[in-house]
């Protein structure tokens, strides 16, 4: 399968290329969230996976991070389910 290569702009303004992932939604479908990976792995050789909250805003989507502990514990939960698969 061929890597899906994004662009994102992290929190400090750098415009980084990432790896797609997968764009989750909750069961509520209300919130969107957006895994990606840098490429990075951990020791045990499994990749670094990172997890955003997609909003649209005025220039498009934006990513923002999971400051709420509920929703960051069902985001934990929807991130564990890709990887499971």
């Amino acid at each position: 399968m061929e890597k899906e290569m994004i662009k994102i702009i992290d929190v400090d303004g750098v415009e980084r290329e990432v790896e797609l992932v997968s764009i989750i939604q909750d069961e509520s479908e209300k919130n969107k969230y957006l895994v990606y990976t840098k490429g990075e792995t951990q020791k045990s050789g499994n990749k670094v996976l990172y997890i955003a909250k997609l909003t649209v805003g005025e220039k498009g989507y934006e990513l923002e991070n999971i400051t709420d502990e509920e929703e960051w514990m069902n985001a934990k939960k929807l991130m564990s389910e890709i990887v499971s698969q």
